[in-house]
């Protein structure tokens, strides 16, 4: 099993919006391609990202992951509608 890297750090500020709405647009596609697994799919490649020492691909699907892990309500209501 790979160990997570060390001292990954947040996007400096003046990229933090450009991030964000990147993050969004993921969150969005994912969600729309991968439907009920949209969560588990974001998880998988931030961990595949991780495993190749690639910080800023980790970082960004971490934030994905984590941005859909905050919304159950939207992905129960994508699982209910079949997508």
């Amino acid at each position: 099993m790979s160990k997570p890297l060390k001292n990954v750090t947040e996007p400096p500020n003046e990229a933090g919006v450009q991030h964000d709405v990147a993050v969004a647009a993921a969150v969005e596609l994912a969600m729309e391609f991968y439907g009920c697994d949209a969560v588990t799919a974001a998880a998988k490649r931030a961990v595949e990202a991780r495993d190749l020492n690639r910080a800023s691909h980790y970082q960004f699907w971490l934030h994905v992951f984590k941005s859909l892990k905050s919304q159950p309500s939207l992905i129960n209501e994508i699982c209910h509608s079949g997508r």
